[in-house]
């Protein structure tokens, strides 16, 4: 072999991904074991209205004791559901698509066509609205919520669409040290635990995936498939499913084709890529591992993880019902104690001299019109008075609602009766409920932010490289009015891998249907008023930035899907009015006057047009003008950049593109400049120059003396 002296990199060899798996599944799990998931549990429980494991009110003291559990947390987290529902699907059109590069008519398009197949897919085929309200209460009850997009296929059942499933969070193992920004795609592995089937087990290996190309698992022998039954029981999902359930996943000690056993879904980070394999729990290796891209083939990791309360540097932040934790426990305790208090007061507690006969069961049952008979009353049996409940108690427990109102950002009618002075106002309740729906939205925008719109923008990868349903790509054409509006006429793989941009169509800031539509209402009439005169228009104003700060405002996180902000809104309703005219005529209803009609309004057409030119035109002549001043005198420049700036002019960049006129006004000619006649002044309002004193013909162009030059 001959020495080139060049060094070559070594190749990593490839590793023990077994032992990978393994070290991961353990690691993660102690973690998640020792820090995470006895919060979890107590969340679960308080959301179930449940005391939480410990209490003293599972003892057997307390049994025949007052144990009641106020569900406040229950409450609040219903409303914070009911205010998404309404929020989210208040109308039909559940998102917005908008094109990466606004100038691209290829990219208008394809968000065109991409906004009717996901809202068609949204609305038949994917339960959005269960798994979009299961999210938030997910991500309320226990702080975050995970989520797995996929493309589920079946030639047998006819199943061909986009799937998105919530996983539990006791089933997804990241690396503690993950960023909290990004959990899933900081983390070197994830691990998703699958309880699956052995019928569906045995189906995965023999026959892989063939609209994925998942690889095809190994076959395993019925006795360590068994060992991977036995091998995993979990106490949040017993926590989950209800102390009076039975496991749902229980171990069992046969194995048929409806026995469960975990699949552990391992996603690892080896040489700067992601690889994906399958393992039977931590004992055998199901598959080969092949990169992340050759089963996605957007590359990304198909999960999400949201929240909907920001806690900075922490991994799993709480939610609504981690934060309402001790005061929820306040409340069921002043609530208990009431009670007894009340019960004693109304059936009295008795002293009873031991060995005396007196009937005890009769004293006990203290049924009304009974006898209990006894030798002594005086002597042998004594009534221990209890006093009635004082208003302490019932004003402690308006407070106690005030503080979980106020830490949950809930608004409740315990809040009314307790600010009686304020809710007897329209206005006072306006200021009870600012502050909750403040608490209420923010909670909403940090989950749409965190898991709503992620999720979708993965559906929306998903649909770009595998959807394939003809039916449903020309439904969404015809909808989007690709032929009409880009001249296209078939839907194809080019056209719908397009950079695209996604936002859900959400309006905050009320819960009241009646109140979001005053709200829409008052911010088109404002806009209205803005643009009543065009007099903002001429002096450059930015309708578009003006639709986005009006309705952001208003709780709309763009206003810009309501406009067409490529047409002129004169110029549109005019065209408008032309389609009515003509269809008038065609209904050959006035003909003569539907003529004149319609050349009216093209002569008001062609006017606005022709006052566009004429405006760019005097802009010009200005500064032709402003350009012999200066160069006469030389020392107003700077006075003159000065004036400009304040008034607000730019720069032109590029050269040539003039940002402060209208559309072409500092563009370069390209046309042939048309011929001057003879004589140019043969406008009535122009007076003849005078002939030269030699031999009478016109020397030059005469054009008027420059202000502030001397002659």
């Amino acid at each position: 072999m001959i020495d080139t002296g060049e060094q070559t990199t070594p190749q990593p060899a490839a590793p023990d991904w077994l032992t990978i798996a393994r070290d991961a599944f353990v690691g993660s799990t102690n973690y998640f074991d020792n820090s995470i998931r006895y919060d979890i549990e107590q969340d679960i429980r308080q959301f179930q209205s449940v005391h939480p494991a410990g209490s003293k009110y599972l003892t057997d003291t307390f049994r025949a004791r007052s144990h009641f559990f106020r569900p406040k947390t229950r409450s609040a987290i219903r409303k914070g559901e009911a205010t998404a529902a309404e929020a989210l699907f208040a109308t039909e059109d559940v998102l917005s698509v908008a094109a990466e590069d606004d100038e691209n008519p290829v990219q208008q398009a394809s968000a065109a066509v991409m906004k009717e197949i996901l809202q068609y897919r949204l609305t038949k085929t994917i339960p959005w609205f269960l798994t979009a309200v299961a999210s938030y209460q997910e991500a309320q009850a226990v702080g975050v919520v995970v989520s797995y997009q996929c493309w589920e296929y079946d030639a047998v059942r006819g199943i061909d669409r986009p799937a998105i499933k919530l996983r539990p969070i006791e089933n997804i193992r990241i690396d503690p040290a993950s960023e909290w920004v990004d959990p899933i795609g900081s983390s070197p592995y994830l691990i998703d635990m699958l309880p699956m089937y052995v019928k569906d087990v045995r189906a995965r290996m023999t026959q892989p995936d063939p609209k994925t190309g998942a690889p095809r698992w190994a076959p395993i022998p019925d006795s360590e498939i068994l060992q991977a039954v036995r091998s995993y029981s979990d106490s949040t999902r017993l926590t989950r499913e209800g102390s009076k359930r039975t496991d749902s996943k229980d171990q069992i000690t046969t194995l048929t084709d409806f026995t469960i056993v975990w699949i552990h879904k391992n996603i690892v980070e080896w040489n700067g890529q992601d690889w994906l394999y399958y393992t039977l729990g931590t004992n055998r290796l199901l598959s080969n591992p092949v990169p992340l891209r050759q089963v996605y083939r957007h590359g990304k990791r198909p999960y999400v993880m949201g929240f909907c309360a920001l806690e900075a540097h922490r991994l799993y932040p709480g939610g609504v019902g981690r934060l309402t934790r001790d005061i929820q426990a306040e409340i069921n305790e002043n609530a208990n104690q009431r009670s007894d208090n009340v019960k004693f007061a109304m059936n009295k507690r008795y002293f009873v001299k031991r060995g005396k006969r007196v009937d005890l069961r009769s004293l006990v049952r203290n049924i009304p019109s009974s006898v209990t008979l006894m030798d002594d009353p005086e002597k042998d049996v004594q009534v221990q008075e209890t006093q009635d409940v004082t208003s302490s108690a019932y004003a402690e427990q308006d407070r106690l609602n005030l503080d979980f109102d106020d830490v949950a950002g809930a608004f409740s009618g315990s809040s009314v009766q307790s600010n009686r002075n304020l809710n007897e106002t329209v206005g006072g309740m306006n200021i009870l409920t600012a502050s909750a729906n403040k608490v209420e939205n923010y909670q909403l925008r940090t989950w749409i932010e965190t898991w709503a719109e992620p999720v979708l923008r993965q559906v929306t990868l998903l649909e770009q490289e595998y959807e394939t349903d003809d039916i449903i790509l020309a439904l969404a054409g015809r909808k989007a009015e690709l032929p009409q509006k880009f001249g296209i006429d078939a839907v194809t793989d080019d056209l719908l891998q397009q950079e695209l941009t996604l936002n859900i169509n959400v309006g905050l800031g009320l819960t009241s249907p009646q109140e979001q539509v005053n709200r829409f209402m008052f911010g088109l009439s404002t806009l209205r008023d803005i643009l009543a005169d065009g007099v903002l228009e001429r002096y450059g104003l930015k309708i578009s930035e003006v639709i986005k700060e009006i309705f952001g405002k208003l709780g709309y996180k763009s206003g810009g899907r309501f406009f067409d902000e490529n047409q002129d809104p004169a110029v549109t309703g005019l065209k408008a009015m032309v389609q009515q005219l003509e269809q008038r005529l065609a209904m050959k209803q006035d003909p003569e006057l539907t003529k004149a009609q319609i050349r009216k309004v093209m002569a008001e057409i062609d006017n606005i047009q022709a006052e566009r030119v004429k405006k760019g035109v005097e802009s010009a002549y200005s500064a032709m003008q402003a350009a012999g001043v200066i160069a006469a005198t030389p020392q107003t420049a700077p006075i003159a950049d000065t004036v400009m700036a304040a008034a607000g002019y730019r720069v032109p960049v590029p050269p040539g593109v003039d940002p402060n006129f209208g559309a072409g006004a500092g563009a370069p000619l390209t046309e042939a400049a048309p011929e001057v006649p003879a004589n140019p002044h043969t406008h009535p309002n122009l007076p003849q120059p005078p002939a030269s004193a030699g031999d009478g013909a016109q020397q030059g162009i005469e054009t008027p003396a420059v202000d502030a030059v001397p002659a």
